[in-house]
């Protein structure tokens, strides 16, 4: 890696203690913003595609424009993972409604702040926690509904995600999950949630961001054999289920251990969320729905 980490804004390539954005820029005042987030392992960017898919509708849901085309932003990507001379990295990349053009803000009329951050890749949780699971609670606050602010959107507005994190570590928990205004599981604050009872994988069906990492869970469970359904669940299925794990690219499939006081009654990992997970890290070495950083 650099000696310090290399930024791409609007157009430069920075190292980090000179990038900046406007005390005015929107995406800092308001969260008026979207961004998405992809790996990369050994060299390889890992369903770029499906991210920037993800991306662009958020973009166009929030009426943003960044001026850019699909491909221009796999090369800004790209370029800006090489600068940074990492293999294993975590990538973000951003679009704020950026600086309005006059005192009283228009949000018809800006100039798009366009960011491209990398960093070593990270895991949610460190070696430990992996192999032995982490503790979940279940949050006082609740998501979004749709009619407020859809969760399909990855906004800049992240305050209640970290409500429910500071929440849960003052209470001593690794991580919280929060519930939709029904009462139902929705994901945690960087996650999606899996249950396994009776070797039916479940995975909740609404109020949640659309995880591409989550949707291959899905897709390996259903080539491992087992079934996989997406569903309403409550905290009753949580408390019963034989195994809970979380996905997220932080990491692939990470097993919970207790919610909310009550222990996952089987192994941690259990046999699926491992098979599963050795099944992701499998298909992350096969280069499939790869992206290469070196041509």
């Amino acid at each position: 890696m650099s000696d310090e980490p290399i930024l791409y804004i609007n157009g430069d390539y920075l190292p980090l203690s000179r990038a900046s954005i406007s005390p005015l820029d929107q995406g800092f005042l308001l969260g008026d913003g979207v961004f998405d987030v992809v790996s990369a392992w050994k060299g390889v960017i890992f369903k770029l595609d499906e991210h920037l898919d993800r991306f662009f509708d958020s973009m166009l849901a929030a009426c943003l424009d960044s001026g850019w085309t699909r491909e221009q932003w796999k090369e800004i990507i790209i370029e800006t993972v090489r600068r940074n001379k990492l293999d294993d990295a975590s990538i973000r990349f951003i679009v704020t409604r950026g600086t309005p053009k006059e005192v009283v803000a228009d949000p018809r009329n800006f100039d798009a702040t366009i960011i491209v951050w990398v960093a070593p890749y990270i895991f949610l949780a460190d070696e430990k926690k992996r192999k032995q699971g982490v503790r979940l609670m279940i949050s006082s606050t609740r998501g979004f509904p749709s009619d407020s602010l859809d969760p399909r959107y990855k906004c800049l507005d992240r305050l209640h995600s970290q409500l429910i994190r500071l929440e849960a570590l003052s209470a001593g928990y690794d991580d919280a999950i929060w519930l939709d205004h029904a009462g139902n599981v929705s994901e945690a604050a960087a996650s999606n949630i899996f249950i396994v009872k009776n070797d039916i994988v479940y995975t909740p069906s609404t109020g949640i961001l659309r995880g591409v990492t989550r949707q291959t869970f899905i897709d390996l469970t259903r080539e491992a054999g087992y079934q996989c359904e997406e569903s309403v669940l409550t905290p009753f299925d949580l408390y019963a289920a034989d195994e809970v794990f979380t996905t997220s690219t932080a990491g692939g499939a990470l097993a919970v251990s207790e919610i909310a006081g009550r222990r996952i009654r089987g192994s941690v990992p259990g046999p699926v969320t491992s098979r599963l997970d050795k099944d992701y890290w499998e298909l992350r070495e096969s280069g499939k729905y790869g992206t290469a950083i070196h041509a």
